[in-house]
């Protein structure tokens, strides 16, 4: 069973430690808590220090805990360390990096006010420097908008190779981050032509209807979605007579046709059939109605700026996606015109494998504080949505698939990270008729989370169009999901959000005025710590205030009540996925609750043997994590941490985890403490053991010697 700590506000840089020695036991943390109180009272087109004694300390070893998972270190052509110091391994980012990938494309942020980020060319001067851990010569290609660089090698190299180049990049202190810029992809699936009938706008509160659709006809007495523009970040949009008269100027950001206005033109380059999924989008969204042609969209009144990130072949670039977000909300890119109609929401039906990136993240932020709301595909391979960007994001409201009766269409995606479901079962839409060059127009049937997504799109852009004030995303989120209607054949085995997206209910309650109290926070984990520290970020305009907030992190804890806004931190003992859930309550008792996925990865760790004196040194509060492996039938395992200088002080752990929250012992060196600082367990099970040092002073070449007896 995991075990965790909590408190409400996190400790300073030089606090954090004592921090968590104040929450040693179950009755000091209540009792932290409480005072707390008292005081105050976190691309495929996806379709689509402590209480413990000073001194010497000894425990014996109970029933052994699961062995943490142990950080994978790549090898360099020019050795590195054997282990990643804390501050290079925490500015990669390999989650959707596959392990048999081929990558020759980087991005690279360098941080604010360096000479890199001032000038792009001295980017490429850094880069031609001799460096024998690089697998190949590098090369940088462009700025992005966020400030990030794309770097490119001169051939593809392994995902060995490529961890082996970014761990090169990050040793560069200047570097704030760098990860491989993933390929996405189109995730489509394609159904019989002959599906023509748009039952995604249906209702089956209609005598003799049965499909369940987003309820589309009651909207539309309501709202058309004059003067909202969405932008359509996919694969571009053809010439079609239903959809021409709404679409305005738009940009390609692809390499092969970078410039234009965002149109498809069909096989450049590529060698594949050419795939009009960004028309089919469109038409979902924002298709003219009674025109008599065709399909109907959500927002027939709206506009819509194609933007083209992803080829005809739907394949393309996280650089070229992230770039295309920040356009649409009105960002600056170099050497790209300004986009003269900002986009207040965006829809990207499009992602691929991993966590969250900060290359997405930036960009979807900067969407947020822009005023535009960003819905993405949940994705199409029946997985947590956890593990698939960017739909995972912060600040994007995400969208899984259902059947026509209601029902989980059988590829969705799925997990805490969906907020709503919309139709994505044999939709139809604006099409072409080409397989290679445009051609004729026409309609098509498809199915994936793509066509879900626009479905919540045009209902954003309806209900932007009426609302009296402006929706931010979390209030967007919330009024969606707090007007949705039920799934039509029950719960679904896995959750897709909080129901099916209701456009009649979520328009009349925006023409309102209702603006709804909002659940928001952001979650993050120190470098040095195996913690989960988070912001609140939840917001009440609607005229009462939020008056409660229920923190819980999972595992059966109860919940963390506060009376007022808190910043709490968490502990878990060991690596892993842990569900953070926020419910706020305002004076009239209307609730909103959002719940995230927060992953926590294990510290580096540097291996150490008996008997082999090893040297530490390290940084004021900095911590260092270490890895023994105690054979069976031993007596008893002593650790000990000597002084490298006369005042040198830390605290020193001794676990079966990377966590200081439940030790099997603790000790101090310097400042009173003692020196050296030892820890010895007596019948001491088989298995991993981690040493962790954490600095109460800077260290300069302590000693710490692990010995044992049999």
């Amino acid at each position: 069973m995991q075990k965790q700590k909590s408190n409400t506000e996190p400790p300073s840089a030089g606090e954090t430690h004592s921090g968590i020695r104040q929450l040693w036991s179950k009755t000091s943390a209540r009792r932290v808590f409480k005072g707390t109180i008292g005081l105050s009272l976190l691309l495929a087109l996806a379709a689509c220090g402590g209480s413990g004694n000073s001194g010497t300390a000894s425990a014996s070893a109970s029933t052994p805990t699961p062995d943490a998972q142990k950080v994978e270190s790549s090898e360099a052509a020019t050795p590195l360390p054997d282990t990643d110091s804390l501050e290079v391994s925490s500015k990669i980012n390999d989650s959707g990096l596959a392990p048999n990938s081929l990558t020759d494309r980087f991005i690279v942020r360098y941080k604010d006010g360096t000479t890199e980020r001032k000038s792009s060319a001295e980017i490429q001067s850094r880069l031609d420097r001799p460096v024998r851990s690089y697998p190949s010569k590098a090369h940088h290609l462009r700025r992005m908008g966020t400030g990030s660089d794309v770097v490119t090698t001169d051939r593809k190299l392994s995902s060995t190779e490529a961890k082996t180049f970014m761990r090169s990049i990050a040793s560069d202190p200047d570097v704030e981050f760098v990860e491989p810029d993933v390929p996405m992809h189109t995730q489509m699936v394609p159904n019989d032509p002959q599906y023509s009938s748009q039952w995604g706008l249906t209702s089956n509160l209609k005598s003799g209807t049965t499909s369940v659709g987003i309820r589309a006809e009651g909207a539309w007495d309501m709202a058309q979605g004059s003067g909202s523009v969405i932008a359509i970040v996919d694969n571009g949009v053809t010439s079609h007579s239903d959809l021409n008269l709404n679409i305005l100027p738009g940009y390609d950001f692809t390499d092969s046709n970078r410039g234009g206005n965002g149109s498809n033109p069909g096989v450049t380059t590529e060698g594949c059939k050419v795939t009009w999924h960004g028309t089919h989008v469109t038409g979902i969204a924002a298709a003219l109605t009674n025109n008599s042609v065709g399909v109907a969209g959500v927002a027939p009144a709206a506009k819509v700026v194609p933007v083209r990130v992803m080829d005809a072949c739907g394949d393309g670039y996280m650089s070229d996606v992230a770039d295309g977000i920040t356009w649409a909300a009105g960002g600056s890119i170099p050497t790209v015109p300004p986009n003269p109609n900002p986009a207040k929401v965006i829809n990207v039906s499009l992602g691929g494998d991993g966590s969250c990136s900060p290359t997405y993240q930036d960009a979807i932020n900067f969407a947020a504080k822009q005023g535009a709301v960003v819905v993405a595909a949940a994705g199409n391979t029946a997985i947590d949505t956890k593990r698939f960007q960017p739909a995972n994001c912060v600040n994007v409201i995400t969208v899984g698939a259902t059947t026509s009766i209601g029902a989980t269409a059988s590829f969705s995606n799925f997990g805490l990270a969906v907020d709503v479901a919309a139709p994505g079962n044999s939709i139809v839409s604006t099409y072409n008729n080409g397989t290679s060059s445009v051609g004729a127009e026409g309609y098509s049937t498809l199915s994936g989370t793509s066509m879900a997504a626009p479905f919540v799109t045009g209902i954003v852009a309806l209900a932007q169009s009426v609302a009296p004030t402006p929706l931010t995303f979390a209030e967007m989120r919330t009024l969606i999901q707090q007007n949705v209607q039920p799934f039509g054949s029950g719960t679904p085995t896995q959750p897709i959000g909080a129901g099916i997206v209701d456009a009649t209910a979520t328009i009349a309650a925006a023409k309102s005025g209702k603006i709804p109290v909002a659940a928001d926070f952001v979650c993050s984990q120190p470098s040095n710590l195996v913690q989960i520290r988070c912001t609140d970020l939840s917001t009440s305009r609607g005229g009462a205030p939020i008056v409660s907030w229920a923190w819980n992190f999972d595992q059966g804890a109860p919940d963390l009540l506060t009376t007022e806004s808190a910043n709490p931190w968490n502990n878990p003992e060991y690596p892993g996925d842990y569900q953070v859930r926020l419910k706020v309550t305002d004076s009239k008792g209307t609730t909103s609750t959002l719940t995230r996925t927060v992953s926590v990865v294990s510290p580096p760790v540097t291996n150490i043997a008996f008997n082999s004196p090893s040297a530490v040194s390290l940084g004021y509060y900095e911590m260092r994590y270490y890895q023994l492996n105690v054979p069976a039938g031993l007596k008893s395992v002593t650790v000990a941490l000597t002084q490298g200088r006369e005042n040198d002080a830390a605290w020193f752990y001794l676990a079966r985890s990377p966590s200081v929250v439940t030790p099997y012992c603790q000790s101090g060196m310097g400042m009173g403490w003692g020196n050296p600082a030892v820890c010895t367990i007596t019948s001491p099970a088989a298995g991993t053991y981690f040493v962790i040092v954490s600095g109460r002073t800077e260290l300069k070449a302590s000693t710490l010697t692990a010995t044992y007896t049999k």
